[in-house]
């Protein structure tokens, strides 16, 4: 019993992996204009539940990269003007 949990503890991050980006491929071929930057497709697949890190390897990019994008996208665009 112990050989079919290791086995199901390898594999099924796999197949939930494989099964994010299928829905991922699925979403912007049917909606394009709401899956026109990485940190959509992030927002789409963390809502499956998948892990931010894995999302941002499906979406093409890297969790810290992802991160960053959040923190410049929050911030609006008065960076570095005077009000």
């Amino acid at each position: 019993m112990a050989d079919n949990k290791e086995t199901l503890d390898i594999w099924l991050p796999v197949i939930g992996n494989a099964l994010a980006y299928l829905c991922l491929d699925r979403h912007e071929r049917k909606y394009p204009d709401k899956t026109d930057s990485v940190l959509k497709k992030v927002k789409f697949l963390t809502g499956l539940g998948v892990p931010e890190k894995d999302a941002a390897g499906a979406a093409g990019s890297t969790a810290e990269s992802v991160r960053v994008m959040k923190i410049q996208g929050g911030k609006g665009g008065n960076r570095g003007r005077k009000k």
